[in-house]
């Protein structure tokens, strides 16, 4: 019997009961500094009353109440400086992103400009070398050269002419300027390129100008 009783487990308290009850503590204290400050909030922001009334009413609020909307009164300034601080940081970011826009905007065309600089030098030299040896053919050939690295630059930029002569009508990239009656031709083929259009990917700069086939 002796070595029964020895064996026995007294039951004890859960280890977390004092720290619920000092929660509980806790939070029936703050809910009641919460109550003590609404009511001095109250009172500061009943506009229908006189400013000396208002103070007059203050100044019959006890000790706890005045701690406790002068701690209310604190809390209210710190997250008005957080709020002031953030809106400060968020204005800081949307200036610098749109002047970081800007400067992109600005500076876009540096590398299409970088690409073009070797076909201008090439024109002139084209012109240079048909004014010293009055020879046409080599001009022509110098400013076919200079037309296909135009070309080729702006293809590498994503600008790439607009296909027209022989292509079917299309009002989307198309510009109808003129008609023709060619029976060797299909009704609505374009017939003729008046000018060239350009793509810019897949968005249309100009459209080609062209004269329509009808029957």
């Amino acid at each position: 019997m002796a070595k029964e009783k020895a064996d026995e487990v007294v039951p004890q308290g859960e280890p977390h009961e004092g720290h619920e009850a000092e929660q509980a503590l806790h939070d029936k204290q703050a809910m009641h500094t919460a109550e003590e400050a609404l009511h001095g909030e109250q009172i500061a922001g009943d506009e229908e009353l006189p400013p000396h009334k208002r103070a007059k009413k203050l100044r019959k609020l006890s000790d706890e109440e005045l701690l406790a909307l002068a701690e209310q009164a604190a809390k209210a300034e710190h997250w008005l400086e957080v709020a002031k601080r953030s809106q400060a940081e968020m204005d800081n970011a949307i200036k610098r992103i749109k002047r970081e826009a800007q400067d992109d905007l600005k500076y876009a065309a540096g590398s299409l400009t970088r690409e073009l600089l070797p076909v201008l030098d090439n024109l002139a030299r084209a012109l240079q070398s048909a004014r010293q040896a009055q020879d046409f053919k080599a001009l022509a050939d110098g400013v076919e050269l200079t037309s296909k690295m135009f070309i080729d630059a702006l293809a590498r930029h994503g600008v790439t002419p607009i296909e027209a002569l022989g292509q079917p009508f299309d009002p989307a990239v198309h510009e109808a300027l003129m008609t023709t009656s060619n029976p060797e031709l299909e009704n609505n083929a374009v017939s003729m390129e008046l000018e060239r259009g350009w793509k810019l990917h897949d968005r249309v700069l100009r459209a080609s100008k062209v004269q329509v086939n009808k029957k």
